[in-house]
């Protein structure tokens, strides 16, 4: 079959769609979906392709920040951020988000290098992968 529309509504919540899973469990549509995607490039200075992404900004070697198009509802949302350098060696890419700083549209986030031979942290840029779940506003 084939369903092509530009709006769904639940029938009994407007913001809810029950959706079969795996089995008999359900999910719910807007809860599942992503709701902030980027590829960021490896001198962070550039978003490579993203989705709700207004703008980054760049605040040094391994300092970054997302700025949402769309913000989300509260600061109580998850990001998962990932990096590869490319040739990491021995290092584990250790990206965290800044402590206090995520807000209902941005959140601010570091990137380092950690040597394994002395655990030493050094800032560096090399590609990133964010993504947002959480509650639209």
């Amino acid at each position: 079959y084939e369903i092509k529309t530009n709006t769904f509504k639940g029938q009994t919540t407007a913001g809810s769609i029950a959706v079969q899973g795996e089995g008999t469990n359900t999910t719910n549509l807007q809860q599942g979906v992503c709701k902030c995607w980027a590829l960021i490039s490896a001198d962070g200075a550039s978003i490579l392709d993203s989705f709700n992404v207004s703008t980054i900004d760049d605040d040094g070697t391994g300092d970054g920040g997302i700025h949402f198009t769309t913000d989300m509802s509260s600061a109580n949302y998850v990001i998962q951020l990932t990096a590869d350098d490319g040739a990491a060696g021995s290092s584990v890419n250790a990206i965290e988000v800044t402590k206090d700083t995520p807000t209902s549209g941005s959140f601010d986030y570091e990137n380092n290098y950690v040597n394994s031979a002395s655990d030493n942290r050094t800032a560096f840029n090399v590609i990133r992968h964010i993504a947002v779940l959480g509650d639209l506003s």
